[in-house]
């Protein structure tokens, strides 16, 4: 899509890596539109993200982090912050002009979204959660638009007009889901059989410890169907040796390790996911179609990962498996009904694809556009 002129556009992200890669996606985009982007970044991660941005090209810039105090005595702290990080910010927009401030949701960047909105720019929100999150929350009274990645629920309170654009994934996830299967030599230097079901299972960066205790006494209830699947386990860094020797005890093949940087390949070998219900993994499940059944992290703010997998559970687009009930004897008895039901699963599989948006970072650019002021003050 050609646009009438080209705009500088500030993304204001940091925080975890769900906040931050997506934002960077969408920065890749915004620059092959032919504008101009700044990333403010804040947040206790904000080293490794100002290096890869700037391995990707991309202008950034530290900004103080304003996370929310956690006890009443700390609140005068925090309004001090606060106040020093939007005047900050919005003398920053009076210099710089930009044309339009897109907030990715970490609370850290909230008073840069503000000061940006202080200064007369018009103010644009990315949710990646079924359940908009604080900062998107209390930020949507002064938005013009919120991006969503999933449909919100009904009785989210967003304050602002949303538009469902899908969860900004990277190119090289994007071009993986294109190829519709793993290179041929895939399966030999991973150690596994393409005529056999593959279960990926994961937990996000750090893993997730119950899943990584689960899974391995699961296996050990399948019985005889333990020489009809392989696993390909990533671990996260709580990876150790006891996860391996217990599938190798079970008999069962498997691929473990703690991080995959080309899990795309995983993706297109696996005939099923088993992991929690973070925005990203379920777009990405999404983009490659597959069937998964969803334990979502407990201890997530607000529960979201919980109205994640509701959400796609109510479609018949995943299973829902909360944690308090994932005992390994269930968790069996789903892998063998995937087994001996295919059907049923690939039918969860197609009915995720319908929540796939591979063109998000563009849809979010769209959105940019229609919301930017119409000229710089």
């Amino acid at each position: 899509m050609k646009y009438k002129r080209a705009l500088h556009v500030v993304i204001a992200s940091g925080g975890t890596g769900g906040h931050f890669y997506p934002s960077l996606a969408i920065a890749e985009a915004i620059q092959e539109a032919g504008d101009r982007v700044t990333m403010l970044l804040a947040g206790k991660h904000i080293s490794d993200q100002l290096r890869v941005a700037a391995e990707h090209g991309i202008r950034s810039m530290a900004v103080p982090a304003c996370n929310l105090p956690g006890t009443p005595f700390s609140a005068p702290g925090f309004l001090w912050r606060f106040g020093t990080a939007l005047l900050r910010a919005r003398g920053w927009a009076k210099r710089e002009k930009p044309d339009v401030f897109l907030g990715m949701g970490c609370f850290a960047s909230a008073a840069t979204c503000l000061g940006g909105v202080s200064a007369g720019v018009p103010l644009v929100l990315h949710e990646g959660n079924a359940w908009m999150g604080k900062a998107n929350r209390w930020l949507s009274r002064f938005a013009r638009a919120a991006a969503t990645s999933l449909p919100l629920v009904p009785d989210c309170p967003c304050r602002c007009p949303q538009t469902q654009t899908g969860m900004p994934l990277r190119q090289a996830l994007l071009e993986g889901a294109a190829k519709g299967e793993p290179a041929p030599e895939y399966w030999a230097e991973n150690g596994l059989d393409p005529d056999l079901k593959t279960i990926l299972i994961f937990g996000g960066s750090q893993g997730a410890e119950a899943i990584n205790a689960m899974v391995p006494q699961c296996v050990a209830c399948l019985g005889e169907d333990v020489k009809r699947l392989q696993l390909i386990h990533l671990t996260g860094s709580l990876y150790n040796g006891m996860i391996s020797d217990a599938y190798e005890r079970a008999g069962i093949r498997a691929q473990v390790k703690r991080h995959d940087p080309h899990i795309e390949s995983a993706y297109l070998a696996a005939d099923l996911v088993v992991c929690r219900a973070g925005a990203s993994s379920i777009c990405e499940l999404a983009v490659f179609g597959k069937p998964a059944i969803l334990i979502p992290f407990p201890a997530a703010a607000e529960e979201h990962q919980n109205a994640n997998a509701r959400s796609l559970a109510k479609s018949g687009a995943a299973w829902l498996l909360p944690q308090d009930e994932a005992k390994p004897e269930l968790l069996a008895d789903l892998f063998g009904d995937f087994l001996r039901n295919p059907a049923t699963w690939q039918g969860i599989g197609n009915a995720i694809r319908e929540f796939a948006r591979p063109d998000a970072a563009k849809q979010v650019v769209d959105l940019l556009h229609k919301h930017a002021r119409t000229r710089r003050k």
